[in-house]
């Protein structure tokens, strides 16, 4: 189950960064639960918006993605598991007629990562919609926090990063699923975002009142590149590895920008990718 040197381009989708001194694949909470970490540790989902900057990190990387996947819904509430893809979730409530997350289709990653952050789209948050969550603490025990408990804001909340998110319920408010607006935000997420290449999604938090990829493309830098890093044409907000990429070039992109953008709007630009040392 431990895998030692483990290839960190291997477990996040924008394929950079060395090794990894242990990685770890759990198929269920006990095995989970039998893990002996280092004191540097890491659990990540798909890997989505992560990028390694580092030749090794030293300690253990835990992924969720071979642990047993849950969907179910009945009249009041849908219960998920972490490592449910957001578009799987999106299908699945689109079999069901459930509405209300539709703009989840298409977001890269797990409903873990995108609790954590409270991810979102198209002005929805995931947050919003949370009757309650269930983790794993730090001492191997399960507890409860409760939608109103949570703290939230654009791309942040209050849940214990040292906690691993096992599961999730949430508000079934609707049954009248809008197969028109899930055609709508799907076509418009293909036709103004970068699907099936490297990348970690949106790279930098949009600054009140504005947009990242708009000053990015305002400071003229659509496809600008370092190396085998380079911006993407269809979306500004997206760095590309076009499979030649260290994540050398990717610091070299990410402060170039962030430099282009103050001097020409005097807006400093905030991560929304975590880097990861």
């Amino acid at each position: 189950m431990i895998q030692s040197n483990y290839p960190l381009k291997n477990i996040s989708t924008i394929g950079l960064g060395g090794i990894c001194k242990e990685f770890i694949c759990p198929t269920s909470i006990d095995e989970l639960l039998k893990i002996k970490f280092n004191k540097k540790k890491l659990f990540i989902g798909n890997g989505s918006n992560i990028c390694f900057i580092t030749d090794f990190y030293d300690g253990t990387i835990v992924s969720l993605k071979r642990m047993s996947k849950v969907i179910s819904h009945d009249d009041k509430y849908i219960y998920c598991s972490s490592n449910i893809s957001c578009t799987k979730i999106a299908r699945y409530l689109f079999n069901n007629s459930i509405s209300g997350f539709e703009y989840l289709y298409g977001i890269p990653g797990t409903i873990g990562g995108a609790l954590y952050m409270n991810a979102g789209a198209f002005e929805k948050e995931i947050l919003t919609h949370v009757h309650r969550i269930k983790l794993l603490d730090h001492n191997g025990d399960l507890y409860y926090l409760k939608g109103k408990d949570l703290n939230y804001s654009y791309r942040k909340s209050n849940i214990n990063k040292s906690s691993i998110i096992i599961g999730v319920e949430f508000y079934n408010h609707t049954k009248i699923f809008d197969k028109k607006l899930l055609s709508n935000l799907d076509n418009k997420r293909k036709s103004s975002q970068p699907v099936n290449q490297l990348s970690c999604g949106c790279i930098f938090k949009n600054p009140p009142h504005k947009y990242a990829s708009k000053l990015i493309e305002g400071a003229k830098l659509k496809g600008k590149r370092f190396g085998g890093i380079y911006i993407s044409r269809k979306h500004s907000n997206y760095f590309i590895n076009d499979g030649s990429g260290s994540f050398t070039d990717f610091l070299n992109l990410l402060d170039y920008v962030k430099r282009k953008v103050l001097s020409v709007y005097n807006i400093e630009l905030k991560e929304e990718v975590l880097l990861i040392k």
